[in-house]
């Protein structure tokens, strides 16, 4: 596998967080604007420059090649309120590998990510005694990235709901719980090549439907949970830890098709990854936080079947980030 392929292919993302990666998750949006005095209808957009690199980088024998893997990602983080509860955002990420990239398709290439808008009402209630807040919205999964074009998606809609509580220990702790259904839309069940590698192949027996697809399905179906907790232990200074996980389940298969030579031993319908993120956060500025911490995003399963250190393995990464809070920054100019 590629080094650092996960969120390369993921679009650091998404990821999309919901999707791919956990900097665009809804969680740290809503945690940040509750936490806000000003009731700007622009507050919670931000710009986030990440600099990231593999934890393995740092041990040349951690593999049989040293495979060292350093990028810089760009984060446009726009929002609107529309009232106290009802906002609409957007998310969209560039990622540029510094070091001699394994996934692109010319050298010293910048990755758009797929485009994420959100709308969402929070808290749409909150529930009496235990004092809940209970938040939905409603994602949309724009295919912007290379990846998601190669793998023929049209679109992505992913329905969310969020549980959180607050506590006035130290400077306000938040825990979290959020869930995430996504069905998605694809042209093809699996991801397509742009044209064929072989010349002539329409004379073959087989055709030419080996050469058109790279034959790994896509997913149909997501679900994906995730907890977190929020403690600011001083105006400036906070920490977050977060575990997600969820599962794919790919399109299901013809297994009696005479063009399928490799047959599995049990049906493998379903793909499992999890996340695991820590981050300190500095705010030397009203408009400007300073993040520092490591994030681990793979899947369960290594190649030989075993299981992946959910907390640190091959996948993890170690990031500082340089957030800009747009509703800081007007408010540090304007007063």
């Amino acid at each position: 596998m590629p080094k650092s392929a996960f969120w390369f292919s993921t679009s650091l993302l998404l990821l999309t967080f919901f999707l791919s990666s956990p900097a665009a998750r809804a969680e740290d949006f809503l945690t940040q604007v509750e936490s806000e005095s000003a009731r700007a209808p622009w507050r919670g957009s931000e710009f986030v420059y990440r600099n990231v690199f593999s934890a393995i980088s740092l041990d040349p024998s951690a593999e049989l090649t040293y495979n060292p893997s350093y990028a810089m990602s760009f984060s446009f983080r726009p929002s609107w309120w529309f009232s106290d509860r009802l906002y609409v955002r957007a998310n969209l990420d560039v990622v540029r590998e510094l070091t001699q990239a394994d996934d692109t398709t010319y050298a010293n290439e910048a990755l758009l990510g797929d485009l994420v808008l959100t709308a969402g009402y929070a808290p749409v209630v909150t529930i009496p005694v235990v004092d809940i807040a209970v938040s939905a919205d409603l994602a949309l999964q724009v295919p912007t990235s290379k990846v998601s074009k190669a793998r023929t998606l049209a679109l992505g809609i992913g329905p969310g709901v969020r549980l959180s509580r607050s506590f006035n220990l130290l400077s306000g702790i938040s825990v979290g719980y959020s869930l995430r259904a996504m069905p998605r839309i694809h042209q093809s069940t699996t991801a397509e090549l742009e044209t064929p590698l072989i010349t002539g192949c329409s004379a073959s027996g087989g055709g030419c439907d080996a050469y058109l697809h790279t034959g790994v399905r896509n997913a149909q179906f997501r679900l994906q949970q995730l907890f977190y907790v929020s403690a600011r232990m001083l105006d400036w200074l906070s920490v977050s830890v977060t575990y997600g996980m969820w599962i794919d389940w790919l399109y299901p298969i013809d297994i009696d098709d005479p063009r399928i030579s490799a047959e599995t031993i049990e049906p493998q319908d379903r793909r499992y990854a999890s996340v695991w993120e820590v981050e300190v956060l500095f705010a030397p500025l009203k408009a400007l936080k300073i993040g520092v911490g490591t994030s681990t995003l793979g899947p369960q399963l290594a190649p030989d079947s075993s299981y992946y250190n959910p907390f640190y393995n091959r996948y993890t990464t170690i990031f500082v980030d340089l957030h800009l809070d747009v509703a800081g920054l007007i408010s540090q100019i304007t007063h």
